[in-house]
């Protein structure tokens, strides 16, 4: 039992550690966080129009992990931060079985965009640790290891300190978090587009925000057609979002359509951030990685609004 004792001492550090580096990786990029919550909210069946308190919510998320971390690496009150672990896995394990059920396919677990998940491989990460924790749990219980005196006041002044980290980083954004990421002033960060190798933070851009199903971005198409056609404007990029592109849907626009600029999906939480409270198609003008200019779909600019703007 000594034997099992350790090792499951050691499995309870390794899992405060995975608790407080996926605490930190959500109170360093608080945003990013807020929109990742927001399919979450939709899985628990809460309406729309509260997603935004659940994604304010959700930033005490981050500092509760790393409260809980610490915690389990200090063996502090063990008897009590094991169950709460275990209870927090369990809902995260449920959750993401839930999503990959479901068939969606954004971006899921613990790290944010640190690590890249689908709710599958989420899932599947969180049972196992949800295992290994209960594993540690059941193997430290008989054993007696008093936590070092000055463990209570880590725990706390790492909570306290990861609630000013999150305040500072999440309050300056928090106004304007009632509208979309696609705002002039913004950079565009974290956004992962696939089926092509563009990189939007090097040279200029016109992006538009489209949907293969939308009329209106359909009657958009040859317009846009002409403008790559003719030179003078930036690479044109349409972005879509992945979840409604499957089934043949983005085909059958490239066949029906004839696009000839590029063509690219980017995330459901990526594609829901860029459009919030906004229609589609959306168009920007972005340059290195910054937002310059952003037109809704019914005030779309002429190509000579657009030149004299390039060229200001």
């Amino acid at each position: 039992m000594q034997v099992v004792g350790q090792i499951s001492r050691v499995v309870q550090v390794v899992m405060g550690l995975i608790l407080l580096l996926a605490g930190v990786t959500k109170i360093w990029d608080p945003v990013l966080f807020y929109w990742e919550a927001m399919p979450l909210a939709q899985l628990l069946g809460v309406k729309p129009e509260a997603w935004p308190q659940v994604g304010k919510l959700a930033q005490f998320l981050g500092p509760f992990e790393c409260a809980l971390g610490l915690a389990l690496i200090l063996n502090w009150r063990s008897r009590l931060a094991f169950p709460i672990a275990v209870v927090l896995l369990a809902f995260f394990t449920a959750l993401t079985a839930r999503a990959w059920q479901m068939g969606v396919t954004a971006n899921c677990g613990c790290f944010g965009a640190l690590v890249e998940r689908t709710p599958g491989e989420a899932a599947i990460e969180d049972a196992a640790m949800l295992v290994a924790l209960i594993f540690a749990w059941w193997g430290t219980w008989s054993v007696v290891r008093p936590a070092w005196p000055q463990s209570k006041w880590i725990v706390i002044g790492g909570a306290v300190l990861a609630l000013v980290v999150c305040g500072v980083r999440f309050m300056p954004h928090e106004a304007r978090l009632d509208g979309s990421d696609l705002q002039v002033g913004l950079e565009l960060s974290g956004i992962e587009i696939q089926e092509s190798d563009i990189d939007l933070g090097q040279g200029d851009y016109l992006v538009e925000l489209f949907s293969p199903k939308c009329g209106r971005c359909k009657k958009e198409v040859p317009k846009l057609n002409e403008w790559t056609d003719k030179p003078g404007l930036p690479p044109i990029v349409g972005l879509y979002n992945i979840e409604q592109g499957k089934g043949g849907v983005i085909e059958e626009f490239k066949e029906s359509l004839q696009p000839r600029y590029t063509i690219a999906s980017i995330s459901f939480i990526d594609f829901r951030r860029l459009t919030w409270k906004s229609g589609y198609p959306r168009l920007a003008l972005v340059r290195d990685g910054e937002v310059k200019a952003v037109w809704e779909h019914y005030e779309m600019p002429t190509r000579k609004k657009l030149e004299n703007l390039i060229n200001w």
